[in-house]
């Protein structure tokens, strides 16, 4: 079986895990201002609560660090890959051009960029929580955005949020929250749902949604 890539620029890059969901664009395609988001996601999945995205632009990364943001970014979303990706970050909002050799060793073999026809395989580390069969992707963070007084409205495998307001709720003070919301978004990006941000939506406009 093929691994999974995707070409851009000319070069092959492995396929970015769909665990990410639309982080992965702010991080390896193009840093728009709705990047909040993305910190919120990260500063949860690191837990590092003191973490702040501001000042990078996808756009600034080298050569070399855009094959190995590509490199993390096809794993699976967990603390360790969650701390690569901000120490990644960290370096090219520093101005660094060089990449750091432990990241580059840990992730040597997914930073060969992807030849056509080449078969390789991947093996993805399994997330820790797993959600019930039974129990639809949707279910869990529904139910959160109603605790949450969060205006949500899902049309097919599009979920549109306010995605400001989510971020505030990703650094909410309680860590129950923050927890139970971060595996709820995980479980919707890996069930291949995206986050739509509607900035404008309230509960009476989802009320008449068609």
């Amino acid at each position: 079986m093929k691994a999974p890539s995707f070409k851009q620029d000319g070069k092959f890059y492995p396929q970015l895990d769909k665990g990410w969901g639309g982080c992965s664009e702010e991080l390896f395609h193009h840093t728009s201002r709705y990047y909040r988001y993305t910190e919120g996601f990260l500063r949860n999945l690191a837990r590092r609560r003191d973490y702040c995205m501001g000042g990078y632009q996808a756009e600034d990364l080298t050569v070399e660090q855009r094959i190995l943001m590509a490199a993390i970014l096809s794993c699976k979303p967990t603390k360790e890959t969650g701390e690569d990706v901000i120490r990644l970050v960290e370096a090219v909002v520093a101005g660094t051009e060089d990449i750091d050799n432990e990241l580059e060793q840990r992730y040597h073999d997914r930073m060969a960029i992807i030849p056509q026809n080449k078969e390789l395989s991947y093996h993805h580390s399994c997330h820790p929580h797993k959600l019930p069969l039974d129990v639809s992707p949707l279910e869990p963070f529904l139910a959160l955005a109603h605790l949450l007084q969060l205006p949500v409205a899902v049309n097919g495998h599009c979920v549109d949020v306010p995605l400001r307001v989510l971020a505030q709720h990703l650094d909410s003070p309680q860590p129950q929250i923050r927890g139970n919301l971060q595996m709820a978004i995980l479980w919707l990006h890996e069930a291949g749902y995206h986050l739509h941000n509607i900035p404008e939506l309230t509960h009476s406009k989802v009320n008449n949604y068609d």
